[in-house]
C-alpha cells in the first residue's frame, strides 16, 4: 500500500491501478481491510476531480473496491465510514454539481452510500440525517441520481431507523414514476421497490390516501392500474388493506355521482371515481383480486347504476362525452385521425366498456350476482351495450361476454331473455345509414385494381 501513495505522488497512474488490481478484497480480514481502507479513501481523495480517463479510473477503481467491501458485512462498512470527515467529502461532491468532480465519479459516490445502508440500521441512520435534504429531491427530480437514493430511503423506511414522513416520501416516488411517464423512460429499480412494498407488503399507505393532494392520488391510481395490468406484479397483489380502502373510496366516490341528477364531468370526485372504475374493472380479470369482488353485491349494483347513468347522459338531448358514436362515417374519421372528435383523451374513452367487463366478471358463476343483473335491469342496460361504439372499444364482445355469464347455468336468465320481445328496430345509426344508402363501398375495397 505504501506504493500506491508513492506512485500517486509521482503520478504513476498505472502502476496505482496495477497495486489497486491486485487487492483480494473478497477474500481479506477485517483487521486487513482495516489498514487497508485509508489508503484506499486517500487515493480516493487524490483522483476524484481529475477528467484524465486514467486518473479517473483510478478513482473509480477506488469506489468499486469500497463497494465490494461492503457486500462483506457490518464491520467492513463500518470501517470506511470511520473517517469522520468521510460523509462530509462525499455529500459536498454530489451536492456540488457544477464543481469539478466528473459525474461518474458523483454517480458512483451516491452507490457507495446505498451499499454502506444495507442492512446496517447505525449507517442508515447516519446517512439519511446527514444526507436527507438531497437523497428526496434526487428521487424526486428523477436524475442520475434518484435510483441509488430511492435505495438508502427505502432501506431507512422498512428498517425504521429514521422518521421518514410516508406522504412526502410517496409524493417524491410518484413524481418520479410521472416524470419517466412524461420523457417515455423506465422508471428506476428502487423506485419501483419502494412503490411495490408500500403496495403489497405494507397498509402504511391507507392512513395517508386521504390527506394526499388529489393529484397525487390520481398518479398513484394511474400507477396501481399499470401495476395490476403486469404478469410479474400479480404474485405481489396489492395488500388487502390497501385495497379495501380503495374499493370504499370506490363506492363511496361512485354513489355520490348516482345521487346527483347532473353529473359534474369535470368535477375531481368524478375523475377519481372513473379511475378507481377502471381499477377495479381490470382487478376483476385478476385473482386474488376477481374472487374477493365477485362476494361483493354492493359493487356490483354499483357498476350497474353507474351503467344505466352513463346511458341516461348518453340519450340527453344535448351531445356530451357518454353520447354514442356509431355512425361510420364518424367512425372512419376517428381512425384516420381527421375527426373533431378527441376522444381518446377524454375521461370517458372506454369507460363504459370498463363497466360492462366488469360486471361480465362479476357473473362468473356467481348466483347472487346474476339475480341482481335480474332484478335490478341491469341485464337489459347490458343488452343495450351490444352496438358498436367508437369510444367503447370492444363494448359489443364484453357485453356478449357478459349475457353468456349471467345465463350459465341460470334458467330464470335465460328464461328473462327468451321472453324478450320485439316491438321494432332499435334506434341504431349503423342501420339507419345501410337503409338510407349511404354506405359506400369502394372499388379498391372490393378488390378492383
Amino acid at each position: 500500500m505504501i506504493d500506491i501513495k508513492q506512485n500517486i505522488t509521482d503520478k504513476n497512474y498505472n502502476k496505482v491501478l496495477d497495486a489497486l488490481n491486485s487487492l483480494n478484497i473478497s477474500d481479506a480480514e477485517i483487521d486487513t481491510f482495516r489498514r487497508e481502507v485509508s489508503t484506499i479513501i486517500e487515493s480516493f481523495y487524490a483522483c476524484h476531480e481529475s477528467e484524465d480517463e486514467v486518473v479517473n479510473r483510478v478513482a473509480i477503481k477506488c469506489l468499486n473496491l469500497l463497494k465490494r467491501a461492503c457486500a462483506r458485512g457490518e464491520s467492513f462498512q463500518n470501517a470506511i465510514v470511520a473517517r469522520v470527515e468521510f460523509l462530509e467529502r462525499v455529500r459536498d461532491m454530489l451536492v456540488n454539481e457544477k464543481g469539478t468532480v466528473p459525474l461518474n465519479v458523483r454517480n458512483n459516490c451516491l452507490q457507495l452510500l446505498a451499499n454502506l445502508c444495507v442492512q446496517n440500521t447505525c449507517n442508515q441512520e447516519r446517512i439519511i440525517t446527514f444526507m436527507h435534504t438531497f437523497l428526496h429531491t434526487s428521487v424526486s427530480s428523477n436524475g442520475g441520481y434518484a435510483n441509488a437514493a430511492a435505495m438508502i430511503l427505502y432501506n431507512g423506511f422498512i428498517y425504521k431507523t429514521v422518521s421518514l414522513e410516508l406522504a412526502d416520501i410517496l409524493n417524491r416516488l410518484l413524481d418520479n414514476v410521472e416524470a419517466n411517464r412524461l420523457a417515455q423512460t423506465e422508471v428506476p429499480e428502487f423506485v419501483c421497490i419502494f412503490l411495490e412494498y408500500l403496495i403489497a407488503e405494507s397498509n402504511e399507505m391507507v392512513q395517508v390516501l386521504e390527506t394526499m393532494d388529489a393529484s397525487k392520488r390520481m398518479l398513484l391510481f394511474r400507477y396501481l392500474i399499470e401495476y395490476i395490468r403486469q404478469d410479474d406484479r400479480r404474485i405481489h397483489p396489492i395488500h388487502p388493506d390497501v385495497f379495501k380502502h380503495l374499493l370504499a373510496e370506490f363506492k363511496k366516490k361512485s354513489d355520490m355521482i348516482l345521487k346527483t341528477d347532473n353529473v359534474q364531468l369535470d368535477a375531481q370526485d368524478t375523475e377519481e371515481a372513473f379511475t378507481l372504475l377502471v381499477l377495479l374493472a381490470d382487478a376483476t380479470c385478476v385473482e386474488p383480486y376477481g374472487s374477493f369482488l365477485r362476494h361483493d353485491g354492493g359493487l356490483f349494483l354499483n357498476f350497474g347504476c353507474l351503467l344505466r347513468q352513463m346511458q341516461l347522459l348518453g340519450k340527453s338531448e344535448t351531445k356530451n362525452m357518454f353520447t354514442p358514436v356509431q355512425k361510420i362515417e364518424e367512425i372512419l374519421k376517428i381512425k384516420q385521425g381527421d375527426s373533431e372528435l378527441d376522444i381518446e383523451t377524454q375521461i370517458s374513452y372506454s369507460l363504459r366498456s370498463a363497466v360492462v367487463k366488469a360486471l361480465a366478471n362479476l357473473s362468473y358463476k356467481s348466483k347472487k350476482n346474476q339475480k341482481l343483473a335480474r332484478e335490478m335491469d341491469i341485464m337489459a342496460a347490458i343488452l343495450e351495450c351490444t352496438n358498436l361504439d367508437a369510444r367503447n372499444p370492444l363494448i359489443k364482445e364484453w357485453s356478449i361476454l357478459a349475457i353468456r355469464n349471467l345465463c350459465d347455468d341460470n334458467p330464470e336468465n335465460q328464461q328473462f331473455i327468451a321472453g324478450l320481445k320485439k316491438l321494432g328496430d332499435a334506434e341504431n345509426a349503423l342501420i339507419t345509414e345501410y337503409k338510407s344508402g349511404t354506405i359506400r363501398i369502394s372499388e379498391n375495397a372490393r378488390g378492383k385494381k
